[in-house]
Protein backbone atom coordinates (compact mmCIF):
# COMPACT_ATOMS: atom_id res chain seq x y z
CA UNK A 1 0.00 0.00 0.00
CA UNK A 2 1.09 3.81 -1.01
CA UNK A 3 0.39 6.36 1.45
CA UNK A 4 0.11 9.93 0.66
CA UNK A 5 -0.54 11.93 3.53
CA UNK A 6 -2.29 15.63 3.25
CA UNK A 7 -0.97 17.58 6.20
CA UNK A 8 -3.13 20.20 7.21
CA UNK A 9 -1.83 22.97 9.40
CA UNK A 10 -2.63 22.79 13.13
CA UNK A 11 -5.73 24.63 14.78
CA UNK A 12 -5.41 27.33 17.36
CA UNK A 13 -5.73 25.27 20.89
CA UNK A 14 -3.89 21.85 22.16
CA UNK A 15 -6.04 19.62 18.98
CA UNK A 16 -4.34 18.87 16.01
CA UNK A 17 -6.35 18.02 12.77
CA UNK A 18 -5.84 15.14 11.57
CA UNK A 19 -6.44 14.29 7.66
CA UNK A 20 -4.99 11.96 5.56
CA UNK A 21 -5.57 10.28 2.56
CA UNK A 22 -4.16 6.91 1.92
CA UNK A 23 -4.98 4.78 -1.84
CA UNK A 24 -4.98 1.02 -2.06
CA UNK A 25 -4.42 1.57 -6.04
CA UNK A 26 -1.73 3.50 -7.57
CA UNK A 27 -0.84 7.41 -6.45
CA UNK A 28 -0.27 7.55 -10.14
CA UNK A 29 -3.06 6.26 -11.08
CA UNK A 30 -5.77 8.58 -9.22
CA UNK A 31 -3.43 11.56 -10.15
CA UNK A 32 -3.40 10.61 -13.81
CA UNK A 33 -7.44 10.44 -13.48
CA UNK A 34 -7.07 14.06 -12.10
CA UNK A 35 -5.05 15.12 -14.04
CA UNK A 36 -7.06 14.08 -17.49
CA UNK A 37 -10.05 15.12 -16.02
CA UNK A 38 -8.80 18.67 -15.69
CA UNK A 39 -6.58 19.65 -18.40
CA UNK A 40 -6.63 16.51 -20.43
CA UNK A 41 -4.00 13.97 -21.37
CA UNK A 42 -0.95 14.81 -23.73
CA UNK A 43 0.14 11.88 -26.89
CA UNK A 44 3.66 10.42 -26.58
CA UNK A 45 6.21 11.11 -29.12
CA UNK A 46 6.83 6.90 -29.74
CA UNK A 47 3.53 5.78 -29.74
CA UNK A 48 2.76 2.01 -28.98
CA UNK A 49 1.68 -0.60 -31.09
CA UNK A 50 -2.27 -0.75 -29.81
CA UNK A 51 -4.02 0.90 -26.46
CA UNK A 52 -7.33 -0.28 -24.90
CA UNK A 53 -10.25 2.31 -25.11
CA UNK A 54 -13.50 1.66 -23.76
CA UNK A 55 -15.23 1.14 -27.04
CA UNK A 56 -12.31 -1.62 -27.97
CA UNK A 57 -8.46 -1.76 -28.99
CA UNK A 58 -7.10 0.36 -31.45
CA UNK A 59 -4.10 -0.47 -33.55
CA UNK A 60 -1.54 2.18 -34.63
CA UNK A 61 -1.58 2.76 -38.42
CA UNK A 62 1.69 4.39 -39.53
CA UNK A 63 0.21 4.98 -43.41
CA UNK A 64 -2.32 7.63 -41.23
CA UNK A 65 -0.35 8.28 -37.76
CA UNK A 66 -3.78 7.22 -35.96
CA UNK A 67 -5.08 5.02 -33.76
CA UNK A 68 -7.64 3.10 -35.52
CA UNK A 69 -10.25 -0.01 -34.68
CA UNK A 70 -9.39 -3.13 -35.94
CA UNK A 71 -11.71 -5.06 -38.30
CA UNK A 72 -11.41 -8.07 -36.35
CA UNK A 73 -12.05 -6.91 -32.43
CA UNK A 74 -11.52 -9.38 -30.12
CA UNK A 75 -12.37 -9.53 -26.19
CA UNK A 76 -15.07 -7.47 -24.21
CA UNK A 77 -16.75 -4.03 -25.47
CA UNK A 78 -18.52 -1.78 -22.89
CA UNK A 79 -21.97 -1.68 -23.79
CA UNK A 80 -25.14 -1.11 -21.59
CA UNK A 81 -28.43 -2.52 -22.72
CA UNK A 82 -31.55 -0.47 -21.83
CA UNK A 83 -35.02 -1.96 -20.95
CA UNK A 84 -37.65 -1.98 -18.71
CA UNK A 85 -37.19 -3.23 -15.47
CA UNK A 86 -40.36 -5.40 -13.44
CA UNK A 87 -41.32 -4.30 -10.34
CA UNK A 88 -38.93 -6.11 -8.27
CA UNK A 89 -35.92 -4.30 -8.81
CA UNK A 90 -34.14 -1.12 -8.03
CA UNK A 91 -35.88 1.73 -10.16
CA UNK A 92 -33.32 3.43 -11.92
CA UNK A 93 -34.72 6.91 -11.25
CA UNK A 94 -31.60 8.44 -11.91
CA UNK A 95 -29.14 7.10 -14.89
CA UNK A 96 -26.02 6.05 -13.92
CA UNK A 97 -23.17 3.90 -15.58
CA UNK A 98 -21.45 2.26 -12.92
CA UNK A 99 -24.42 0.40 -11.59
CA UNK A 100 -23.46 -2.40 -13.93
CA UNK A 101 -20.80 -4.47 -12.66
CA UNK A 102 -19.53 -7.98 -13.94
CA UNK A 103 -20.27 -11.43 -12.13
CA UNK A 104 -17.35 -12.32 -10.45
CA UNK A 105 -17.25 -13.42 -7.22
CA UNK A 106 -14.39 -14.10 -4.26
CA UNK A 107 -14.38 -15.38 -0.37
CA UNK A 108 -14.43 -12.79 2.09
CA UNK A 109 -12.06 -12.95 4.82
CA UNK A 110 -13.48 -11.29 8.86
CA UNK A 111 -12.93 -10.63 12.15
CA UNK A 112 -14.95 -9.64 14.75
CA UNK A 113 -14.23 -5.54 15.39
CA UNK A 114 -16.48 -3.10 15.95
CA UNK A 115 -16.86 0.41 17.05
CA UNK A 116 -20.54 0.58 17.73
CA UNK A 117 -21.83 3.90 19.38
CA UNK A 118 -17.94 5.33 20.63
CA UNK A 119 -16.49 8.37 20.05
CA UNK A 120 -12.63 8.93 19.09
CA UNK A 121 -10.05 11.36 18.64
CA UNK A 122 -10.13 10.77 14.84
CA UNK A 123 -12.39 8.76 12.15
CA UNK A 124 -11.52 6.77 9.94
CA UNK A 125 -13.25 6.76 6.71
CA UNK A 126 -13.46 4.73 3.89
CA UNK A 127 -14.50 5.59 0.15
CA UNK A 128 -15.64 3.16 -2.19
CA UNK A 129 -15.75 4.37 -5.46
CA UNK A 130 -15.14 2.90 -9.25
CA UNK A 131 -12.58 5.19 -10.55
CA UNK A 132 -11.41 2.24 -12.95
CA UNK A 133 -7.94 3.71 -12.63
CA UNK A 134 -6.85 0.58 -14.65
CA UNK A 135 -8.65 1.73 -17.93
CA UNK A 136 -7.35 5.53 -17.80
CA UNK A 137 -6.07 5.73 -21.49
CA UNK A 138 -3.64 8.54 -21.06
CA UNK A 139 -3.06 8.22 -25.14
CA UNK A 140 -6.21 8.81 -26.02
CA UNK A 141 -6.61 11.99 -23.43
CA UNK A 142 -9.00 10.66 -21.31
CA UNK A 143 -10.77 8.65 -19.02
CA UNK A 144 -13.33 5.73 -18.60
CA UNK A 145 -16.82 7.00 -19.32
CA UNK A 146 -18.02 4.97 -15.99
CA UNK A 147 -15.29 6.71 -14.01
CA UNK A 148 -16.42 10.26 -14.60
CA UNK A 149 -19.13 9.94 -12.00
CA UNK A 150 -17.15 8.55 -9.10
CA UNK A 151 -14.21 11.16 -10.00
CA UNK A 152 -16.34 14.08 -9.61
CA UNK A 153 -18.00 12.78 -6.44
CA UNK A 154 -14.40 12.50 -5.20
CA UNK A 155 -13.76 15.82 -6.13
CA UNK A 156 -16.68 17.38 -4.45
CA UNK A 157 -15.78 15.19 -1.45
CA UNK A 158 -12.00 16.08 -1.42
CA UNK A 159 -13.26 19.74 -0.89
CA UNK A 160 -15.36 19.15 1.81
CA UNK A 161 -13.08 17.35 3.80
CA UNK A 162 -11.05 19.98 3.38
CA UNK A 163 -13.33 22.20 4.75
CA UNK A 164 -13.75 20.05 7.74
CA UNK A 165 -10.02 19.67 8.58
CA UNK A 166 -10.56 24.06 9.11
CA UNK A 167 -13.28 23.06 11.22
CA UNK A 168 -11.70 20.68 13.56
CA UNK A 169 -12.70 17.61 12.13
CA UNK A 170 -10.67 14.95 12.51
CA UNK A 171 -10.75 12.18 9.58
CA UNK A 172 -8.09 9.45 8.61
CA UNK A 173 -9.84 8.73 4.64
CA UNK A 174 -9.04 5.87 2.44
CA UNK A 175 -9.65 6.18 -1.13
CA UNK A 176 -10.54 2.55 -2.48
CA UNK A 177 -11.16 2.18 -6.47
CA UNK A 178 -13.73 -0.80 -6.93
CA UNK A 179 -12.66 -0.63 -10.47
CA UNK A 180 -16.73 -1.89 -11.43
CA UNK A 181 -15.93 -5.43 -10.12
CA UNK A 182 -17.43 -7.29 -7.70
CA UNK A 183 -14.35 -9.59 -6.99
CA UNK A 184 -12.40 -6.20 -6.29
CA UNK A 185 -15.03 -5.16 -4.50
CA UNK A 186 -15.23 -8.61 -2.09
CA UNK A 187 -11.15 -7.88 -2.02
CA UNK A 188 -11.17 -4.97 -0.52
CA UNK A 189 -13.23 -6.05 2.40
CA UNK A 190 -10.12 -7.73 3.96
CA UNK A 191 -8.07 -4.86 3.90
CA UNK A 192 -7.12 -3.94 7.19
CA UNK A 193 -8.62 -0.08 6.36
CA UNK A 194 -12.05 -1.25 5.40
CA UNK A 195 -11.67 -3.75 8.95
CA UNK A 196 -10.62 -0.24 11.31
CA UNK A 197 -13.22 1.91 9.56
CA UNK A 198 -15.88 3.82 11.46
CA UNK A 199 -17.81 4.63 8.20
CA UNK A 200 -17.99 3.59 4.67
CA UNK A 201 -19.15 5.87 1.69
CA UNK A 202 -20.04 3.86 -1.68
CA UNK A 203 -19.83 1.74 -3.38
CA UNK A 204 -21.96 2.18 -6.08
CA UNK A 205 -23.84 -0.33 -7.60
CA UNK A 206 -26.67 -3.00 -6.74
CA UNK A 207 -24.58 -6.23 -6.15
CA UNK A 208 -21.15 -4.89 -4.86
CA UNK A 209 -23.61 -2.25 -2.47
CA UNK A 210 -24.96 -5.79 -1.11
CA UNK A 211 -21.90 -7.20 -0.84
CA UNK A 212 -20.41 -4.29 1.52
CA UNK A 213 -23.75 -4.12 3.33
CA UNK A 214 -23.45 -7.73 4.80
CA UNK A 215 -20.29 -6.72 5.80
CA UNK A 216 -20.99 -3.58 7.40
CA UNK A 217 -23.75 -5.20 8.98
CA UNK A 218 -21.51 -8.15 10.85
CA UNK A 219 -19.17 -5.66 11.69
CA UNK A 220 -21.60 -3.04 13.17
CA UNK A 221 -19.88 -0.43 11.12
CA UNK A 222 -22.12 3.01 9.11
CA UNK A 223 -22.32 2.18 5.63
CA UNK A 224 -23.27 5.52 3.65
CA UNK A 225 -25.13 4.78 0.20
CA UNK A 226 -24.51 7.74 -2.21
CA UNK A 227 -26.20 6.65 -5.02
CA UNK A 228 -28.88 3.25 -4.72
CA UNK A 229 -32.11 3.81 -4.03
CA UNK A 230 -33.38 0.07 -3.83
CA UNK A 231 -35.05 -1.41 -0.75
CA UNK A 232 -33.80 -4.35 -0.92
CA UNK A 233 -29.90 -4.16 -0.16
CA UNK A 234 -30.79 -4.84 3.83
CA UNK A 235 -32.84 -4.99 6.51
CA UNK A 236 -32.86 -4.59 10.21
CA UNK A 237 -29.33 -2.63 10.12
CA UNK A 238 -29.86 0.80 11.44
CA UNK A 239 -26.18 1.48 10.74
CA UNK A 240 -27.04 1.52 6.98
CA UNK A 241 -28.26 5.11 5.56
CA UNK A 242 -29.97 5.59 2.25
CA UNK A 243 -28.71 9.33 1.39
CA UNK A 244 -30.44 9.11 -2.19
CA UNK A 245 -33.91 9.49 -2.00
CA UNK A 246 -36.23 6.19 -3.09
CA UNK A 247 -38.76 6.23 -6.25
CA UNK A 248 -41.69 5.82 -3.43
CA UNK A 249 -40.03 8.94 -1.64
CA UNK A 250 -39.90 11.23 -5.34
CA UNK A 251 -43.33 10.09 -6.01
CA UNK A 252 -44.77 11.21 -2.58
CA UNK A 253 -42.96 14.57 -2.86
CA UNK A 254 -44.77 15.30 -5.98
CA UNK A 255 -47.92 14.47 -4.48
CA UNK A 256 -47.63 16.57 -1.93
CA UNK A 257 -46.49 19.62 -4.09
CA UNK A 258 -48.68 19.09 -6.55
CA UNK A 259 -51.61 18.89 -4.00
CA UNK A 260 -50.55 21.87 -2.58
CA UNK A 261 -51.18 24.10 -5.71
CA UNK A 262 -53.69 22.08 -6.83
CA UNK A 263 -57.31 20.15 -6.31
CA UNK A 264 -57.38 16.81 -6.46
CA UNK A 265 -59.85 17.04 -9.23
CA UNK A 266 -57.52 18.59 -11.65
CA UNK A 267 -54.75 15.95 -11.09
CA UNK A 268 -54.73 12.95 -13.70
CA UNK A 269 -52.12 9.96 -13.17
CA UNK A 270 -50.63 8.73 -16.41
CA UNK A 271 -48.88 5.78 -17.22
CA UNK A 272 -48.05 2.93 -19.89
CA UNK A 273 -50.48 -0.08 -19.67
CA UNK A 274 -47.04 -2.30 -18.04
CA UNK A 275 -47.11 -3.11 -14.67
CA UNK A 276 -44.12 -1.90 -13.82
CA UNK A 277 -45.48 1.40 -14.36
CA UNK A 278 -49.06 1.05 -13.11
CA UNK A 279 -47.46 -0.26 -9.46
CA UNK A 280 -45.64 3.17 -9.09
CA UNK A 281 -49.26 4.76 -8.99
CA UNK A 282 -50.25 3.48 -6.00
CA UNK A 283 -46.94 5.71 -4.36
CA UNK A 284 -49.76 8.62 -5.28
CA UNK A 285 -53.51 7.49 -4.30
CA UNK A 286 -51.40 6.62 -0.93
CA UNK A 287 -49.95 9.59 0.03
CA UNK A 288 -53.24 11.36 -1.62
CA UNK A 289 -55.01 9.55 0.91
CA UNK A 290 -52.89 10.83 3.48
CA UNK A 291 -53.52 14.22 2.72
CA UNK A 292 -57.30 14.29 1.68
CA UNK A 293 -58.86 11.40 2.67
CA UNK A 294 -60.54 9.03 0.54
CA UNK A 295 -61.26 8.56 -2.76
CA UNK A 296 -58.95 8.03 -5.86
CA UNK A 297 -57.31 10.38 -8.53
CA UNK A 298 -57.83 9.73 -12.14
CA UNK A 299 -56.06 7.47 -13.67
CA UNK A 300 -55.07 7.60 -17.39
CA UNK A 301 -53.84 4.20 -18.42
CA UNK A 302 -52.62 4.37 -22.16
CA UNK A 303 -52.11 1.34 -24.32
CA UNK A 304 -48.16 0.53 -25.28
CA UNK A 305 -47.93 0.53 -28.46
CA UNK A 306 -50.28 3.51 -28.59
CA UNK A 307 -47.56 5.06 -26.39
CA UNK A 308 -44.63 3.37 -28.50
CA UNK A 309 -45.61 4.15 -31.85
CA UNK A 310 -46.47 8.02 -31.60
CA UNK A 311 -50.65 6.79 -31.57
CA UNK A 312 -53.15 9.31 -30.70
CA UNK A 313 -53.90 9.74 -27.01
CA UNK A 314 -57.87 10.74 -25.70
CA UNK A 315 -57.13 13.62 -23.73
CA UNK A 316 -59.32 16.34 -24.78
CA UNK A 317 -61.89 14.37 -21.98
CA UNK A 318 -59.31 15.72 -18.75
CA UNK A 319 -59.58 19.40 -19.86
CA UNK A 320 -62.01 21.47 -18.42
CA UNK A 321 -62.88 25.35 -19.72
CA UNK A 322 -60.86 27.67 -17.52
CA UNK A 323 -59.27 25.35 -15.21
CA UNK A 324 -55.94 23.66 -15.05
CA UNK A 325 -54.92 19.98 -15.64
CA UNK A 326 -52.28 18.34 -13.78
CA UNK A 327 -50.57 15.79 -15.58
CA UNK A 328 -48.44 13.24 -13.32
CA UNK A 329 -46.01 10.83 -15.34
CA UNK A 330 -43.93 8.41 -13.59
CA UNK A 331 -41.97 7.14 -16.49
CA UNK A 332 -38.61 7.55 -17.39
CA UNK A 333 -37.51 4.62 -19.40
CA UNK A 334 -39.19 5.28 -22.52
CA UNK A 335 -38.02 8.84 -24.20
CA UNK A 336 -40.15 8.58 -27.52
CA UNK A 337 -43.08 7.89 -24.81
CA UNK A 338 -42.64 11.41 -22.79
CA UNK A 339 -42.21 13.06 -26.21
CA UNK A 340 -45.70 11.93 -27.67
CA UNK A 341 -47.41 12.29 -24.45
CA UNK A 342 -46.30 16.00 -24.22
CA UNK A 343 -46.88 17.04 -27.80
CA UNK A 344 -50.56 15.48 -27.39
CA UNK A 345 -51.06 17.69 -24.49
CA UNK A 346 -50.05 20.53 -26.34
CA UNK A 347 -52.35 19.62 -28.69
CA UNK A 348 -54.87 19.22 -26.69
CA UNK A 349 -54.98 21.69 -23.89
CA UNK A 350 -56.57 24.28 -26.49
CA UNK A 351 -56.43 27.56 -24.26
CA UNK A 352 -56.59 25.94 -20.76
CA UNK A 353 -53.44 25.57 -18.47
CA UNK A 354 -51.62 22.23 -18.15
CA UNK A 355 -48.87 21.43 -15.62
CA UNK A 356 -46.74 18.04 -16.04
CA UNK A 357 -44.96 16.16 -12.90
CA UNK A 358 -41.93 13.82 -14.55
CA UNK A 359 -39.24 11.98 -13.28
CA UNK A 360 -34.93 13.00 -12.82
CA UNK A 361 -34.22 11.42 -16.00
CA UNK A 362 -36.51 13.21 -17.98
CA UNK A 363 -33.15 16.47 -17.77
CA UNK A 364 -31.46 13.77 -19.57
CA UNK A 365 -33.35 13.81 -22.67
CA UNK A 366 -32.29 15.05 -26.03
CA UNK A 367 -35.06 14.84 -28.38
CA UNK A 368 -38.18 16.48 -25.97
CA UNK A 369 -38.79 20.23 -27.10
CA UNK A 370 -37.67 22.59 -24.48
CA UNK A 371 -40.33 24.67 -26.16
CA UNK A 372 -42.92 21.80 -24.51
CA UNK A 373 -41.13 22.11 -21.17
CA UNK A 374 -41.83 25.69 -21.09
CA UNK A 375 -45.15 25.76 -22.18
CA UNK A 376 -46.68 22.81 -20.12
CA UNK A 377 -44.74 23.83 -17.21
CA UNK A 378 -42.63 21.00 -16.31
CA UNK A 379 -42.23 20.14 -12.99
CA UNK A 380 -39.35 17.54 -12.17
CA UNK A 381 -38.47 15.83 -8.65
CA UNK A 382 -34.67 15.23 -8.73
CA UNK A 383 -32.07 14.24 -5.41
CA UNK A 384 -30.09 16.98 -5.87
CA UNK A 385 -30.07 20.51 -7.82
CA UNK A 386 -27.94 23.70 -7.38
CA UNK A 387 -29.08 26.97 -8.24
CA UNK A 388 -26.33 28.73 -10.06
CA UNK A 389 -27.96 31.88 -9.10
CA UNK A 390 -27.29 31.82 -5.56
CA UNK A 391 -23.57 33.24 -4.04
CA UNK A 392 -23.02 29.80 -2.42
CA UNK A 393 -23.41 28.52 -5.58
CA UNK A 394 -21.28 30.75 -7.38
CA UNK A 395 -18.44 30.69 -4.80
CA UNK A 396 -18.41 26.78 -4.55
CA UNK A 397 -18.06 26.97 -8.46
CA UNK A 398 -15.46 28.94 -8.29
CA UNK A 399 -13.27 26.88 -5.69
CA UNK A 400 -13.96 24.19 -7.50
CA UNK A 401 -12.73 25.27 -10.85
CA UNK A 402 -9.64 27.41 -9.18
CA UNK A 403 -8.77 23.11 -7.75
CA UNK A 404 -9.71 21.14 -10.69
CA UNK A 405 -9.74 23.66 -13.91
CA UNK A 406 -13.07 22.79 -14.52
CA UNK A 407 -16.55 23.46 -13.47
CA UNK A 408 -18.56 20.84 -10.83
CA UNK A 409 -21.65 18.84 -12.02
CA UNK A 410 -24.31 17.12 -10.59
CA UNK A 411 -21.85 14.55 -8.52
CA UNK A 412 -19.52 16.67 -7.10
CA UNK A 413 -22.11 18.72 -5.47
CA UNK A 414 -23.66 15.46 -4.08
CA UNK A 415 -19.95 14.30 -2.83
CA UNK A 416 -19.45 17.64 -0.84
CA UNK A 417 -22.81 17.81 0.35
CA UNK A 418 -22.71 14.08 1.71
CA UNK A 419 -19.29 14.05 2.71
CA UNK A 420 -19.59 17.29 4.59
CA UNK A 421 -22.47 16.37 6.39
CA UNK A 422 -21.60 13.02 7.32
CA UNK A 423 -18.28 14.45 8.22
CA UNK A 424 -19.68 16.87 10.97
CA UNK A 425 -22.51 14.25 12.50
CA UNK A 426 -19.77 11.60 13.25
CA UNK A 427 -17.63 14.28 14.89
CA UNK A 428 -20.92 16.23 17.01
CA UNK A 429 -21.85 12.17 17.50
CA UNK A 430 -19.30 9.99 17.33
CA UNK A 431 -20.31 6.19 15.76
CA UNK A 432 -23.75 6.26 16.93
CA UNK A 433 -24.97 9.43 14.60
CA UNK A 434 -27.07 7.10 12.41
CA UNK A 435 -29.72 6.88 15.48
CA UNK A 436 -29.26 11.29 16.19
CA UNK A 437 -29.94 11.54 12.01
CA UNK A 438 -33.39 12.92 12.40
CA UNK A 439 -32.99 15.66 14.71
CA UNK A 440 -31.04 17.73 11.83
CA UNK A 441 -32.47 19.58 8.85
CA UNK A 442 -29.60 21.80 7.52
CA UNK A 443 -29.48 22.76 4.37
CA UNK A 444 -26.52 22.29 2.26
CA UNK A 445 -25.72 23.69 -1.34
CA UNK A 446 -27.96 21.07 -3.47
CA UNK A 447 -29.97 19.55 -0.53
CA UNK A 448 -31.88 19.22 2.14
CA UNK A 449 -32.00 16.17 4.78
CA UNK A 450 -34.65 14.78 5.79
CA UNK A 451 -33.71 11.20 7.03
CA UNK A 452 -36.80 8.82 8.31
CA UNK A 453 -36.31 5.53 9.94
CA UNK A 454 -37.61 2.42 7.61
CA UNK A 455 -39.35 0.00 9.90
CA UNK A 456 -40.59 -3.36 8.69
CA UNK A 457 -44.48 -3.86 8.30
CA UNK A 458 -44.41 -6.71 10.67
CA UNK A 459 -42.91 -4.64 13.89
CA UNK A 460 -44.93 -5.29 17.05
CA UNK A 461 -43.32 -2.04 18.06
CA UNK A 462 -42.83 0.81 15.35
CA UNK A 463 -39.81 1.62 17.27
CA UNK A 464 -38.01 -1.54 18.01
CA UNK A 465 -36.92 -2.77 14.52
CA UNK A 466 -35.27 -0.47 11.93
CA UNK A 467 -34.77 -2.04 8.54
CA UNK A 468 -32.59 1.07 7.35
CA UNK A 469 -32.53 4.75 7.33
CA UNK A 470 -33.43 6.90 4.19
CA UNK A 471 -33.15 10.40 3.22
CA UNK A 472 -36.80 11.32 1.87
CA UNK A 473 -35.78 14.67 1.13
CA UNK A 474 -36.75 15.74 -2.46
CA UNK A 475 -36.25 18.60 -4.49
CA UNK A 476 -39.44 19.79 -7.20
CA UNK A 477 -38.03 21.93 -9.84
CA UNK A 478 -39.91 23.81 -12.81
CA UNK A 479 -38.64 24.72 -16.04
CA UNK A 480 -39.44 28.38 -16.22
CA UNK A 481 -37.99 31.22 -18.50
CA UNK A 482 -35.95 28.38 -20.62
CA UNK A 483 -34.47 26.70 -17.57
CA UNK A 484 -34.80 24.68 -13.89
CA UNK A 485 -35.51 26.88 -11.26
CA UNK A 486 -36.41 25.49 -7.68
CA UNK A 487 -39.82 25.33 -6.25
CA UNK A 488 -39.35 23.87 -2.96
Amino acid sequence: MISAPNHQQQLSGNKKSIFSFYTIFSVAAIFVIVLLASCGGGRTKTPTGEIVTPQGTKVYNPNTGKYEFETDVSGKVDTVQWSDADSSVNDPIESDPSQYMGDEETPIETNETSNEGSTFGTYNVAMMMPFNAHKTNTLEGGIHKNSKSALAFYEGAKLAFDKLSAEGVNLSVTVMDTKRSESETLGLLSRTELMNAHMIIGPYGTKPLTQVAEFAKREKKILISPTNTSKYITKEDPNYVQANPSLQSHCEAIMRHALKYNEETEIVLVCRDKDVEKVRLEFFQNEKMKIKGEGRLTEYIIDAETAQQYGEMDLLPYFKEGKTTVFIVPSYSNEKFISNFMRQVAISKGPNEAVIYGMPRWMEYKTVSFDYFENLNLHLSVANFADKNESEIKDFRRMFFEKYGTLPTDNAYKGYDLALFFGRQIHKHGTGFPMQLDLEDNSYLSTKFDFQNNIPLDADDRLDKINYIENKYVNIIKFENYQFQLTN
